[in-house]
Protein backbone atom coordinates (compact mmCIF):
# COMPACT_ATOMS: atom_id res chain seq x y z
CA UNK A 1 0.00 0.00 0.00
CA UNK A 2 2.78 2.44 0.88
CA UNK A 3 4.56 1.76 -2.36
CA UNK A 4 1.33 2.28 -4.29
CA UNK A 5 0.67 5.60 -2.56
CA UNK A 6 4.13 7.06 -3.02
CA UNK A 7 3.88 7.90 -6.75
CA UNK A 8 0.57 9.68 -6.11
CA UNK A 9 2.13 11.77 -3.32
CA UNK A 10 5.10 12.59 -5.52
CA UNK A 11 2.79 13.67 -8.33
CA UNK A 12 0.81 15.84 -5.92
CA UNK A 13 4.01 17.53 -4.76
CA UNK A 14 5.07 18.07 -8.37
CA UNK A 15 1.70 19.67 -9.14
CA UNK A 16 2.05 21.98 -6.16
CA UNK A 17 5.56 23.00 -7.26
CA UNK A 18 4.31 23.73 -10.77
CA UNK A 19 1.36 25.77 -9.47
CA UNK A 20 3.62 27.83 -7.20
CA UNK A 21 6.02 28.47 -10.08
CA UNK A 22 3.15 29.33 -12.41
CA UNK A 23 1.71 31.83 -9.92
CA UNK A 24 5.11 33.54 -9.66
CA UNK A 25 5.58 33.62 -13.44
CA UNK A 26 2.05 34.76 -14.29
CA UNK A 27 2.09 37.50 -11.64
CA UNK A 28 5.50 38.70 -12.85
CA UNK A 29 4.76 38.66 -16.60
CA UNK A 30 1.05 38.15 -17.12
CA UNK A 31 -0.58 35.38 -19.12
CA UNK A 32 0.68 36.65 -22.48
CA UNK A 33 4.25 37.19 -21.31
CA UNK A 34 4.63 34.02 -19.25
CA UNK A 35 6.56 31.16 -20.83
CA UNK A 36 5.97 27.48 -20.14
CA UNK A 37 9.70 26.74 -20.17
CA UNK A 38 10.25 29.48 -17.56
CA UNK A 39 7.55 27.95 -15.34
CA UNK A 40 9.15 24.53 -15.74
CA UNK A 41 12.55 25.95 -14.75
CA UNK A 42 11.07 27.65 -11.68
CA UNK A 43 9.40 24.38 -10.67
CA UNK A 44 12.52 22.35 -11.53
CA UNK A 45 10.55 19.96 -13.73
CA UNK A 46 10.64 19.30 -17.44
CA UNK A 47 8.01 20.73 -19.79
CA UNK A 48 6.73 17.26 -20.54
CA UNK A 49 5.78 16.77 -16.88
CA UNK A 50 4.13 20.19 -16.80
CA UNK A 51 1.98 19.36 -19.82
CA UNK A 52 1.18 15.97 -18.32
CA UNK A 53 -0.09 17.58 -15.11
CA UNK A 54 -1.97 20.55 -16.54
CA UNK A 55 -2.11 20.51 -20.32
CA UNK A 56 -1.80 23.84 -22.15
CA UNK A 57 -0.67 27.14 -20.64
CA UNK A 58 -4.24 28.39 -20.53
CA UNK A 59 -5.30 25.35 -18.50
CA UNK A 60 -2.50 26.01 -16.03
CA UNK A 61 -3.48 29.68 -15.74
CA UNK A 62 -7.10 28.67 -15.19
CA UNK A 63 -6.07 26.37 -12.33
CA UNK A 64 -3.95 29.10 -10.71
CA UNK A 65 -6.90 31.47 -10.98
CA UNK A 66 -9.36 28.84 -9.77
CA UNK A 67 -7.34 28.45 -6.58
CA UNK A 68 -7.27 32.18 -6.02
CA UNK A 69 -11.04 32.33 -6.54
CA UNK A 70 -11.45 29.50 -4.04
CA UNK A 71 -9.39 31.52 -1.54
CA UNK A 72 -11.66 34.51 -2.10
CA UNK A 73 -14.73 32.34 -1.60
CA UNK A 74 -13.32 31.21 1.76
CA UNK A 75 -12.67 34.74 3.01
CA UNK A 76 -16.11 35.80 1.81
CA UNK A 77 -17.63 33.13 4.05
CA UNK A 78 -15.59 34.41 6.99
CA UNK A 79 -16.46 38.09 6.44
CA UNK A 80 -17.51 39.79 9.71
CA UNK A 81 -21.17 40.69 10.03
CA UNK A 82 -20.59 44.43 10.21
CA UNK A 83 -19.59 46.91 7.52
CA UNK A 84 -16.40 48.21 9.18
CA UNK A 85 -15.19 44.68 9.83
CA UNK A 86 -16.06 43.63 6.28
CA UNK A 87 -14.11 46.55 4.81
CA UNK A 88 -10.99 45.75 6.84
CA UNK A 89 -11.44 42.04 6.08
CA UNK A 90 -11.44 42.67 2.31
CA UNK A 91 -8.18 44.59 2.68
CA UNK A 92 -6.45 42.02 4.89
CA UNK A 93 -7.63 39.09 2.74
CA UNK A 94 -7.18 40.49 -0.77
CA UNK A 95 -5.44 43.84 -0.59
CA UNK A 96 -2.29 42.27 0.87
CA UNK A 97 -2.05 39.46 -1.72
CA UNK A 98 0.58 40.86 -4.07
CA UNK A 99 0.49 37.94 -6.50
CA UNK A 100 -3.28 38.17 -6.92
CA UNK A 101 -3.25 41.93 -7.44
CA UNK A 102 -0.52 41.61 -10.06
CA UNK A 103 -2.46 38.86 -11.82
CA UNK A 104 -5.45 41.20 -12.06
CA UNK A 105 -3.31 44.10 -13.28
CA UNK A 106 -1.77 42.00 -16.04
CA UNK A 107 -5.17 40.71 -17.01
CA UNK A 108 -6.48 44.27 -17.31
CA UNK A 109 -3.57 45.13 -19.60
CA UNK A 110 -3.69 41.95 -21.70
CA UNK A 111 -7.40 41.31 -22.06
CA UNK A 112 -8.29 44.40 -24.10
CA UNK A 113 -11.91 44.12 -23.01
CA UNK A 114 -12.18 40.46 -24.02
CA UNK A 115 -13.94 37.84 -21.93
CA UNK A 116 -11.88 36.87 -18.88
CA UNK A 117 -10.77 33.36 -18.03
CA UNK A 118 -13.10 31.92 -15.37
CA UNK A 119 -15.38 34.93 -15.84
CA UNK A 120 -18.55 33.14 -14.76
CA UNK A 121 -16.96 31.93 -11.51
CA UNK A 122 -15.72 35.38 -10.64
CA UNK A 123 -19.00 37.06 -11.50
CA UNK A 124 -20.80 34.62 -9.21
CA UNK A 125 -18.35 35.43 -6.40
CA UNK A 126 -18.90 39.17 -6.78
CA UNK A 127 -22.67 38.72 -6.85
CA UNK A 128 -22.41 36.76 -3.63
CA UNK A 129 -20.36 39.57 -2.05
CA UNK A 130 -22.99 42.15 -3.00
CA UNK A 131 -25.67 39.84 -1.60
CA UNK A 132 -23.77 39.82 1.73
CA UNK A 133 -23.91 43.62 1.73
CA UNK A 134 -27.62 43.46 0.97
CA UNK A 135 -28.03 41.29 4.06
CA UNK A 136 -26.21 43.89 6.17
CA UNK A 137 -28.44 46.58 4.70
CA UNK A 138 -31.59 44.66 5.66
CA UNK A 139 -30.22 44.39 9.20
CA UNK A 140 -29.81 48.17 9.33
CA UNK A 141 -26.01 47.99 9.32
CA UNK A 142 -25.74 49.85 6.01
CA UNK A 143 -28.01 52.86 5.35
CA UNK A 144 -30.99 52.29 3.09
CA UNK A 145 -30.74 53.76 -0.39
CA UNK A 146 -27.01 53.10 -0.75
CA UNK A 147 -26.07 51.65 -4.17
CA UNK A 148 -24.57 48.37 -3.02
CA UNK A 149 -22.83 47.63 -6.31
CA UNK A 150 -21.05 50.98 -6.18
CA UNK A 151 -20.31 50.42 -2.52
CA UNK A 152 -18.65 47.07 -3.23
CA UNK A 153 -16.58 48.58 -6.07
CA UNK A 154 -15.47 51.32 -3.67
CA UNK A 155 -14.58 48.76 -1.00
CA UNK A 156 -12.38 46.91 -3.49
CA UNK A 157 -10.77 50.20 -4.53
CA UNK A 158 -9.95 51.11 -0.94
CA UNK A 159 -8.52 47.66 -0.29
CA UNK A 160 -6.50 47.18 -3.48
CA UNK A 161 -5.15 50.64 -4.25
CA UNK A 162 -2.01 50.42 -2.03
CA UNK A 163 -0.70 47.37 -3.91
CA UNK A 164 -1.86 48.64 -7.30
CA UNK A 165 0.03 51.94 -6.85
CA UNK A 166 2.87 51.17 -4.39
CA UNK A 167 4.96 54.10 -5.60
CA UNK A 168 2.17 56.55 -4.66
CA UNK A 169 1.93 55.03 -1.19
CA UNK A 170 5.70 55.29 -0.82
CA UNK A 171 5.71 58.96 -1.86
CA UNK A 172 2.79 59.92 0.40
CA UNK A 173 3.40 57.72 3.42
CA UNK A 174 7.09 56.84 3.24
CA UNK A 175 6.41 53.11 3.68
CA UNK A 176 5.96 50.20 1.34
CA UNK A 177 2.36 48.92 1.24
CA UNK A 178 3.69 45.48 2.23
CA UNK A 179 5.27 46.84 5.42
CA UNK A 180 3.44 45.25 8.40
CA UNK A 181 3.25 48.66 10.12
CA UNK A 182 1.50 50.19 7.11
CA UNK A 183 -0.85 47.21 6.89
CA UNK A 184 -1.87 47.60 10.54
CA UNK A 185 -2.45 51.32 10.08
CA UNK A 186 -4.45 50.72 6.91
CA UNK A 187 -6.66 48.05 8.50
CA UNK A 188 -7.34 50.29 11.52
CA UNK A 189 -8.14 53.23 9.28
CA UNK A 190 -10.56 51.16 7.19
CA UNK A 191 -12.36 50.01 10.33
CA UNK A 192 -12.68 53.63 11.45
CA UNK A 193 -13.85 54.68 7.99
CA UNK A 194 -16.40 51.89 7.87
CA UNK A 195 -17.81 52.91 11.25
CA UNK A 196 -17.85 56.57 10.23
CA UNK A 197 -19.78 55.86 7.03
CA UNK A 198 -22.40 53.74 8.75
CA UNK A 199 -22.86 55.60 12.04
CA UNK A 200 -21.10 58.99 11.92
CA UNK A 201 -22.82 60.44 14.99
CA UNK A 202 -21.65 57.60 17.20
CA UNK A 203 -18.07 57.93 15.93
CA UNK A 204 -18.05 61.63 16.73
CA UNK A 205 -19.27 60.96 20.25
CA UNK A 206 -17.08 57.96 21.00
CA UNK A 207 -13.84 58.47 19.13
CA UNK A 208 -13.23 62.10 18.32
CA UNK A 209 -12.26 63.27 21.78
CA UNK A 210 -10.31 66.47 22.46
CA UNK A 211 -6.85 66.09 23.96
CA UNK A 212 -6.13 67.04 27.56
CA UNK A 213 -4.28 70.14 26.34
CA UNK A 214 -7.32 71.19 24.30
CA UNK A 215 -9.57 70.65 27.33
CA UNK A 216 -7.30 72.78 29.55
CA UNK A 217 -7.31 75.55 26.94
CA UNK A 218 -11.09 75.35 26.71
CA UNK A 219 -11.47 75.51 30.50
CA UNK A 220 -9.01 78.39 30.68
CA UNK A 221 -10.79 80.41 28.00
CA UNK A 222 -14.12 79.68 29.68
CA UNK A 223 -12.80 80.99 33.00
CA UNK A 224 -11.50 84.15 31.35
CA UNK A 225 -14.89 84.75 29.74
CA UNK A 226 -16.59 84.45 33.15
CA UNK A 227 -14.16 86.96 34.71
CA UNK A 228 -14.82 89.38 31.86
Amino acid sequence: MAAAGKPVRNLDRTREKILAAALAEFSARGFAGARVDAIARRARVNKRMLYYCFGAKQDLYREVLRRKIADRAEWLESTPNDFAGALAHIYLSGGTDLDFVRLMEWEAIDSGGKRCIAEAERRALFEKAVARLRGLQRQGKIPRGVDLTQLFISMLSLALFPLVMPQIIRLIHGMEPTDPRFMRQRANFLRWLGDSLVKPGEIIRNRVRPSRTALRRRQSSSGQEQLA
